[in-house]
Parts: C-alpha cells; structure tokens; sequence
C-alpha cells in the first residue's frame, strides 16, 4: 500500500483593501487651508486634461459638418457601394476618438497616481 502525503488546505490571507486607509486623507476634507489647496490642484489637473482633450475632439466632430457645408458633393458621394460620409465618419473620425479615449485615461491615471504619491509623501513627512 502507498503512502499518499497528507493533504493540506491552503487558504489565502485576507486582503487589506477594504480596511485600508489613504495617506492623509482626512487632511482633504478638514477645513484648513492645505487640504483645499491640495484638492483645488487636483481639480485643476483635472480640468487641465479634460480641456486638452475635449478641444482636439470637438474640433474633430465640428470637422465633418464644415467640409459638407464647403463641399456639398461629399454628402452624396459614394466609394463603390459605401457612401463616403460612413467612410469618413468610421476611418477618419471615430479612430483619432478613441485614441483620445485612451490617451485621456492614460492622463487621467497619471493624475491620480501622482496625487496619491503628494499624499503618501505628505504623510511620511508629518510622521
């Protein structure tokens, strides 16, 4: 008869995200003069990025109306069956749109990383 090893149950520890606290939270919400200025640059990075991505965007849907308005032929216009207005709208608008998409993101993260590494530092400073 073979000896089988004794079976062992392996159970995982539990996580600390749901108990976890951020750095020097409570500095945001308390009344004083560094925790809305830390939340008042947080929100102008913000704003910053949301501006540097709705102003290509816009300009990129405002783009197509002005070039039917110019060039009235364009809104009847075919490439074989296709009409060119899908053409224009699916492989010369939609791409450069989300391409913003992710590039905001990427930003928007970057943002936050950064804000949270003020934060951490803020409250290794004041340990």
């Amino acid at each position: 008869m073979t000896q089988h090893p004794r079976r062992e149950i392996v159970v995982a520890s539990p996580r600390q995200a749901a108990g976890r606290r951020y750095p020097a939270v409570e500095d945001l919400y308390s009344a004083s003069s560094y925790g809305e200025t830390l939340l008042r640059s947080l929100m102008r990075a913000q704003l910053g990025l949301s501006l540097s991505v709705l102003a290509p965007a816009a300009a990129l849907v405002a783009l197509y109306p002005l070039l039917v308005v110019l060039l009235p032929t364009l809104a009847t216009a075919t490439v074989g069956p296709v009409p060119l207005s899908l053409v224009i709208l699916g492989g010369g608008l939609y791409p450069p749109l989300v391409a913003l998409a992710f590039w905001y993101v990427r930003r928007s993260h970057r943002v936050e990383r950064r804000f949270a590494e003020i934060l951490a530092k803020d409250n290794e400073e004041s340990a």
